[in-house]
């Protein structure tokens, strides 16, 4: 705190001089004290306050380790530290270190552990409107889906399933959804939900700016790159279905299958459960369509060169290291293009930046908003209003 006053008295004109920040890698990544603090490290140089004063410290009052960092937004010539899209430009850096570690994607702190805790919708357990609202939503939020189709397909794991329902009213068309729950043999019971039961979330026009939003977050963040190699790679000498199956399921991805009555796979599914995204197999390209894998399937003379992509070298660290450094630039540019963004909130620490990020990422939970700053910290001064001249 006595390291922060010197930059604070620079500027007293900053009405949040102190930012808090807090990284929260998945549970899934087992990382060592000097891992995390190497992130840290990382992660503050790359957003601007690599030369800033700060403290970092691990905390574990929820069932993972996840570290505070606190520090203040004044740099030593007295001025603000551009807060531009701060939450834009953490959740990049996040996601780029994430790919360049290794670790596995994030969300925010209540949906990581809300889909920890999904359970498949159990109908003789009853409130079976809550439990499909509760599972529909948790989805909705944790995974992408370009499409109802993918979403339903997503549903079914957990005994839901969602439905597009047209009609016309006074000539006017209209298209509604509905959510239902099924069995363990993904038979429909029990009474249908509109979704207006559920909220506007869940309506039609929601989930297609849904779909949409995700659609571009997949394209933008290259989600299917990682899919479609670990696919490949589970193709080479490829088996039974079954065998496909577990090759992929070690690497975090569920495949689903749709086999019409004569035996014939008229479609599949891939769940990737690492980058939380939904593809049917033709969105991956035409080697990963139905067609090709029935062919692979049921076709003892099947022609795998042909059919069976071969797979990619891994990129090598320079040029990962090049990209990276390209991709940098461009989003430095386009920044530069944006307007900065009044301050309008009168809290002392800044939390512009921690709205939109996930879990490896800055989160300002309610419980996490109460910490003592020291009095000497409010410099802030307030603006003296004029007094208006009376009109004779």
């Amino acid at each position: 705190m006595q390291a922060f006053e010197p930059y604070i008295a620079l500027n007293s004109h900053v009405r949040k001089p102190v930012i808090h920040i807090s990284l929260n890698p998945s549970p899934k990544d087992i990382l060592s004290e000097e891992q995390m603090t190497l992130l840290a490290q990382e992660f503050m140089e790359k957003f601007g306050y690599g030369n800033q004063p700060y403290i970092v410290w691990l905390h574990e009052d929820i069932d993972r380790k996840h570290m505070h960092i606190v520090s203040v937004r004044i740099n030593e010539k007295g001025e603000k530290i551009d807060h531009n899209r701060e939450a834009i430009r953490a959740q990049n850096i996040c996601r780029e270190m994430e790919v360049k570690y290794g670790l596995h994607p994030t969300l925010g702190e209540h949906s990581e552990r809300e889909l920890v805790n999904l359970q498949k919708v159990d109908y003789p357990k009853g409130n079976v409107k809550a439990q499909v609202k509760h599972t529909a939503r948790t989805l909705l939020e944790c995974y992408n889906c370009h499409s109802l189709a993918e979403y339903n397909t997503l549903l079914n794991l957990y005994n839901v399933t969602v439905y597009e329902v047209r009609g016309s009213v006074n000539g006017k068309e209209y298209h509604g959804i509905m959510y239902g729950a099924l069995d363990d043999n993904g038979q429909q019971v029990g009474t249908p939900f509109k979704s207006s039961k559920f909220g506007k979330a869940f309506g039609y026009e929601a989930l297609q700016k849904k779909f949409a939003a995700s659609t571009e977050k997949v394209k933008q963040d290259n989600l299917a790159e990682r899919t479609r190699q670990e696919i490949i790679k589970a193709m080479q000498d490829i088996g039974t279905k079954e065998d496909f199956a577990r090759r992929l399921k070690e690497a975090d991805i569920e495949v689903v299958y749709r086999i019409n009555p004569e035996g014939r796979l008229y479609g599949i599914t891939f769940i990737d459960h690492t980058c939380r995204t939904v593809f049917n197999g033709s969105r991956l390209g035409k080697a990963f369509s139905a067609n090709v894998f029935n062919e692979l399937f049921n076709n003892p003379n099947a022609d795998h060169e042909r059919l069976i992509p071969p797979t990619q070298p891994e990129t090598p660290r320079q040029d990962r290291d090049t990209e990276r450094e390209e991709r940098q630039e461009r989003e430095e540019r386009q920044e530069q293009q944006h307007r900065r963004q009044p301050e309008t909130s009168e809290s002392l620490i800044d939390t512009s930046a921690l709205g939109a990020v996930d879990i490896f990422s800055m989160l300002m939970e309610d419980d996490h908003t109460h910490e003592y700053i020291d009095p000497s910290f409010r410099y802030g001064r307030k603006k003296k209003k004029k007094k208006r001249r009376r009109r004779l």
